[in-house]
């Protein structure tokens, strides 16, 4: 199997709500390589790094809207981060390269 640790909990998770777990598998599977990434809670840096994507990696993967891509942002934002996913390795780690978490930023989960 590819993708990260993220991407295996996300497809293998049960939501409790019948299709919900379709849903998620179809919406993450083009895009397995995934990260939970601080956009903050004011906007401005989601905003960049959303402009980022669209002029570095083109359109968003929306396989539920037919539209194909090789990035996918997530649809909820908790305590300031969202999941992107990404179709390959590369293009995670060249994200991650240029959108690291801000010095002095913790996890949630890392508290």
């Amino acid at each position: 199997m590819s993708g990260t640790a993220l991407y295996q909990r996300t497809i293998a998770f049960n939501y409790g709500t019948p299709g919900r777990g379709e849903i998620m598998r179809e919406v993450w599977t083009p895009t397995p390589w995934m990260l939970d990434v601080y956009v903050g809670d004011r906007y401005a840096r989601e905003d960049e790094i959303l402009r980022w994507c669209y002029a570095e990696l083109g359109e968003m993967s929306s396989p539920i809207h037919g539209r194909a891509g090789c990035w996918h942002r997530g649809s909820a934002t908790i305590f300031g981060w969202t999941w992107f996913g990404f179709a390959d390795e590369a293009t995670m780690q060249r994200f991650a390269a240029r959108w690291p978490t801000p010095d002095g930023v913790k996890h949630p989960e890392a508290a």
